[in-house]
């Protein structure tokens, strides 16, 4: 019996000291481990991933060296360490011809910037002259002066001109009309250019298009199903045809030619009886002809209370 107990004592503490070695392991290798990983980063973030190429791709106005210099990247700057969203936006706020910057990292010691240049297209008019603004919206300079071929932007009141800068307006009404005329001519899908859009009145939008036919297209409501709806009236017409189209309802235009509707808003103006001239008023059809009294796609319309008067 006695023999028994002291055989169960000793199993028991040859199990314990077991159990205590392998705690003791266990702590060993995860200090090892934690002491490795630790020596890895620190290597990563000095010794290795070290910049030693750097290179420009894209096309821009400006070259290799200055985007290099504009990004701040610098030869033996550590790849792991280089904040990338940084970077692309310290070049992006040095470099104002570009539209945008891209940094990828290519380990183990390569960078690539990628940049893409500014495409000059809307001439914005405001108080102090004309401000240049690329295809997404970044003023690329102030000018007295409007650059030749691109889309004038009349009624839009700019809260900041300085270039570099991403457009804004003083009105958010006025980012959403500029914004949703802008996507429709960045687009490219516009059968009949569009070559100014005066914004002065938001419930009273006029369009031009390819500096022959004006599109009084009304409220700011549903611009892109107004103008897909004036673009296919207008390319059923004579490619020399002259006037004004004036949006009535939602599936109707009536043409009216530049005299009379210009002698129509004078008289309106000094508050006399409009004199009804010949007009000539066309639905919107679907491919088979028909009248169309709902469209399917139209824009959603923007919130009519505030449209102001």
């Amino acid at each position: 019996m006695i023999d028994v107990e002291k055989s169960n004592m000793q199993h028991e503490t040859n199990a314990r000291r077991n159990r205590r070695r392998k705690r003791g392991l266990s702590l060993y290798v995860l200090a090892v481990l934690v002491l490795a990983l630790g020596t890895i980063i620190t290597l990563s973030l000095t010794v290795f991933f070290n910049i030693k190429t750097i290179r420009v791709t894209g096309c821009a106005e400006y070259n290799a060296e200055d985007i290099v210099k504009a990004s701040g990247i610098e030869i033996g700057d550590n790849l792991v360490r280089l904040n990338r969203k940084y970077t692309e936006q310290r070049a992006l706020d040095s470099l104002i011809l570009v539209e945008s910057v891209k940094v990828h990292k290519q380990f183990p010691n390569t960078v690539e910037i990628e940049v893409q240049k500014c495409t000059p297209a809307y001439n914005v008019s405001y108080e102090f002259g004309t401000l240049i603004v690329s295809e997404h919206g970044r003023i690329l300079e102030s000018s007295m002066d409007p650059a030749p071929g691109l889309v004038h932007i009349v009624g839009y009141d700019p809260k900041v001109d300085t270039p570099g800068k991403q457009i804004e307006a003083k009105e958010e009404r006025m980012d959403k009309v500029f914004g949703a005329f802008r996507d429709l001519i960045y687009e490219g899908s516009l059968g009949v250019p569009i070559v100014e859009v005066d914004m002065s009145d938001f419930n009273d939008i006029m369009v031009d298009f390819d500096n022959r036919i004006k599109f009084d297209m009304g409220n700011w409501s549903e611009i892109t199903y107004k103008i897909s709806f004036a673009e296919q009236i207008i390319a059923s017409q004579p490619a020399d045809k002259e006037g004004y189209l004036i949006m009535i309802g939602r599936n109707q235009c009536s043409f009216r030619n530049k005299a009379d509707y210009e002698a129509s808003r004078k008289r309106a103006e000094q508050g006399l009886p409009e004199e009804v001239p010949t007009e000539t008023t066309e639905p919107m059809t679907d491919e088979n002809g028909d009248p169309i009294t709902d469209p399917e796609t139209p824009e959603a319309p923007e919130n009519m209370e505030d449209l102001g008067e």
